[in-house]
């Protein structure tokens, strides 16, 4: 069984993803969602760990605006805007949800996965905590550890696969 630490927004709050860190106990790597992505690279430093990250609206507009003399943290120079990692036999997409109106509805991002053949969907932007299906895809959204939204708490997600089946959790800091 492979355990996966899931977290998204954490809008460069250093001590937002230190109490992640900590509540995540034994986890093989970590995925980030965006918004810094380049928070990702001090989880991989802290941690040792593999993490896997892709890019938000809050990373894009500082690429968008960037010359050749700024210098950016490596994870937002090389992440995409979306991916799918397969952790034994299944698949699982990551993306920041913006460009799929995630503040609106889901439904756009769950036709994605499922065009994917993906069994998890993985995304943030909205700041508030959701685990749900979109017919056999699981949806999770582990809302911000550092600015959460919607009366949640802060919060981040434990994802674990046994072969292709997927359970995640909310965890509240």
């Amino acid at each position: 069984m492979v355990r996966i630490a899931v977290i998204s927004d954490t809008h460069g709050s250093l001590d937002a993803v230190e109490k992640a860190i900590a509540a995540a106990g034994d986890v093989d790597c970590w995925f980030h969602l965006g918004d810094f992505a380049s928070d990702a690279k001090y989880i991989s430093k802290k941690t040792g760990l593999p993490v896997y990250s892709v890019l938000g609206n809050c990373d894009g507009w500082v690429l968008a605006g960037a010359s050749q003399s700024v210098s950016y943290p490596e994870p937002q120079r090389t992440s995409a805007s979306e991916m799918v990692v397969t952790v034994g036999k299944a698949r699982i997409m990551l993306c920041h949800g913006h460009t799929y109106d995630v503040d609106f509805d889901t439904l756009r991002l769950g036709y994605r996965a499922e065009e994917l053949e993906c069994d998890a969907v993985l995304y943030g932007h909205t700041h508030v905590s959701e685990l749900s299906a979109y017919g056999r895809v699981m949806k999770l959204n582990p809302g911000s550890p550092s600015r959460p939204r919607g009366g949640r708490k802060s919060s981040f997600a434990i994802m674990t696969v046994d072969e292709a089946r997927v359970n995640a959790d909310i965890v509240l800091l």
